[in-house]
């Protein structure tokens, strides 16, 4: 579980932020001229069922926890940690759905993800990811180290249609203590304002919420970019 490897292949030539003066509309330009069909399918981006607005590429862009090839069209990679959080009956901890800032839904249906950050390790980006989504202290966290995986695909993006993404998932089992054995949600908050359930190493901490009905702080958001407001998980029956 080392620190994340680099992003941008040798031979590749990547953009920073500040290849566009720090311009948002100077960035969308650069898609739309580089993706397929003169970036018709930006009209689909954070309005598509699923999908992202430009603006939360760009803040992926902006933080480092993506690279994006200079070639027609261009290519993303990122690294991800995936945690595989397992109960005493064998069942995996799933992320059903989100709910967006903006009121939209979007499926998921894969364990607890998190995007890693430059110079962040596997085990700082998993413990990270469940403390500011599920709100659990470090203390409550066991992570498998002998069950780490890492495997790479290269395909296009759910969030980002018709954007080439290679993903680098580095896969880890863990034990959290104190998780409802039955469906729940939580709601999240990056900057560490809620009154979350526990903290662990940057970012803010989430509220568990076992029923509905709670009103939500949407998370901050960036030039337009959409954050998460609300986490739905349920266990599932692992695959034999």
């Amino acid at each position: 579980m080392d620190p994340v490897a680099e992003l941008c292949a040798p031979s590749s030539r990547c953009v920073t932020a500040e290849d566009f003066s720090g311009s948002l509309d100077q960035f969308y330009a650069w898609l739309k001229e580089r993706l397929p069909q003169g970036g018709a399918q930006l009209d689909l981006w954070g309005t598509a069922p699923g999908t992202k607005r430009v603006a939360n590429l760009w803040r992926e862009l902006l933080e480092g926890e993506i690279s994006l090839e200079d070639s027609r069209p261009p290519k993303r990679t990122v690294h991800v940690a995936s945690v595989q959080i397992v109960n005493e009956s064998g069942e995996m901890l799933v992320e059903a759905y989100q709910e967006m800032a903006d009121g939209r839904i979007r499926p998921r249906n894969r364990p607890l993800s998190e995007k890693m950050r430059p110079g962040e390790s596997v085990e700082e980006a998993c413990l990270r990811g469940i403390s500011e989504e599920l709100g659990c202290a470090i203390d409550q966290v066991a992570l498998l180290r002998e069950s780490y995986q890492r495997v790479e695909e290269e395909r296009e993006s759910f969030s980002y249609p018709g954007l080439s993404t290679r993903y680098v998932i580095h896969t880890i089992t863990a034990h959290v203590k104190q998780l409802p054995q039955t469906d729940f949600d939580t709601e999240e908050d990056e900057d560490g304002n809620g009154g979350g359930g526990g903290s662990g190493g940057g970012g803010g901490a989430a509220v568990l919420v076992v029923a509905s009905g709670r009103t939500a702080t949407a998370t901050s958001c960036l030039g337009g970019a959409v954050g998460v407001r609300k986490h739905f998980w349920k266990w599932v029956q692992q695959a034999p």
